[in-house]
Parts: C-alpha cells; sequence; structure tokens
C-alpha cells in the first residue's frame, strides 16, 4: 500500500506544479498589466507638467546688479505682444498744428540750408509761420466785418497789416497786389482855418508869389 500510495502521490504532484505555474504565470501578466498602467499614467503626468512649464512666462533675467530684466519676446506690460498694425501717434497729430510740417520739413531739406535738418526745426518754423496767418486773418477779417462784407479780399488785408503796429514793422518792405494805399491826407494839405480876431484876414490867402 505505501508503494501505491507514493506512486499516485508522485503523479498528483506534476498536475499540482502545473497548476502553481499557472497562477503564477498569471500572476506576472496582471503585475505586468498594472505596471504599464503606472508607466502610462507616468507619462501623462509628464506631459501635463511640459505643457504647464511651457504656458508659463519666461522668468525675467537677472542682471549683475540683481535688477530683474524681461526676457526677449515678452512686453513690459503683462506679458502681451503689441499689435502689428498698433502704431506710434504721428508728428502731425502730436503737435496738433494745422499746416502740414512735412511739407515745410521737404521744402528746407530742397533749398540745402544745411546737411541735416531736425524733426523740431520743421515743427517750430510750421508753428510760426501759422500762428502769424492766424493773426493777420483775424485782422482782415475785422476789417471786413466793419464794411460790412463776407468775403476776405486783398484789401482787408492790406488794412489789416497796416494798422498793426507789429505787423507793419514786419511787413514793411511786403507789397500787397490789389490792396491799395492806407487813407492819408498829409496836414499840409489841408485848408488853413479863417481866424475871427482883429487881425485875421476876411479873404482867404493868394497862391501868387
Amino acid at each position: 500500500m505505501s508503494r501505491v500510495e507514493d506512486e499516485q502521490a508522485a503523479a498528483a504532484e506534476p498536475g499540482e506544479e502545473e497548476e502553481d505555474g499557472d497562477h503564477e504565470e498569471e500572476d506576472e501578466e496582471k503585475d505586468g498589466e498594472k505596471d504599464g498602467e503606472d508607466e502610462e499614467k507616468d507619462g501623462e503626468d509628464e506631459d501635463m507638467d511640459d505643457d504647464e512649464e511651457d504656458d508659463k512666462p519666461a522668468p525675467a533675467a537677472i542682471d549683475k546688479k540683481g535688477r530683474g530684466r524681461p526676457a526677449k519676446g515678452v512686453a513690459k506690460d503683462g506679458g502681451a505682444m503689441k499689435e502689428k498694425g498698433e502704431r506710434t501717434a504721428s508728428v502731425q497729430s502730436r503737435s496738433g498744428l494745422t499746416f502740414p510740417i512735412h511739407r515745410f520739413a521737404k521744402q528746407l531739406k530742397r533749398g540745402g540750408y544745411a546737411k541735416r535738418i531736425a524733426v523740431a526745426g520743421s515743427v517750430y518754423l510750421t508753428s510760426v509761420i501759422e500762428y502769424v496767418t492766424a493773426e493777420i486773418l483775424e485782422l482782415a477779417g475785422n476789417a471786413a466785418k466793419d464794411q460790412k462784407k463776407n468775403r476776405i479780399i486783398p484789401r482787408h488785408i492790406q488794412l489789416a497789416i497796416r494798422s498793426d503796429e507789429e505787423l507793419n514793422k514786419y511787413m514793411q518792405n511786403v507789397t500787397i497786389c490789389g490792396g491799395g494805399v492806407i487813407p492819408n491826407i498829409h496836414s499840409v494839405l489841408l485848408p488853413r482855418k479863417v481866424g475871427l480876431g482883429k487881425d485875421a484876414d476876411t479873404a482867404p490867402m493868394s497862391q501868387e508869389f
């Protein structure tokens, strides 16, 4: 009986070993699947971290003195870059003048007064000419209003310039076409007044010599 039992036990041992091997293989497959899932999760987490780092603005570079400077490509005002269509205001709009500055600058360059001409020079010249023109037109408008006219003619400009002391001195050598002359009669040409005293002559003075 002992031999038979030993033979049966020996025959039963390989089957049990095979079952144990099958269980071990299943456990290994499950462990491998779990490891693969963990690796995939780790890879996804790393990708998310990389995307977050890309979205964050570049840190400010620190110079030798410890002051922070914005990185290249990042604007100072909150990190937003300016639009390409956005432009700065022109010199004409900033000056607030009506006369064209670029035309005066062009004529100054064409005149050859100097090798280089600053922008401020053309702005200054434009403002002076605009001021003198406004003064003359204001006085000419008053002269036209005094004559009950709605339109300014050269005669009104002539009267406006000659009636003002500073403008008359400034434009003393200027002749205005169609302006006429200032109404003026010399005192010598006026008739003399006849006196009422005893010594006064009743008859007008003779022009004979």
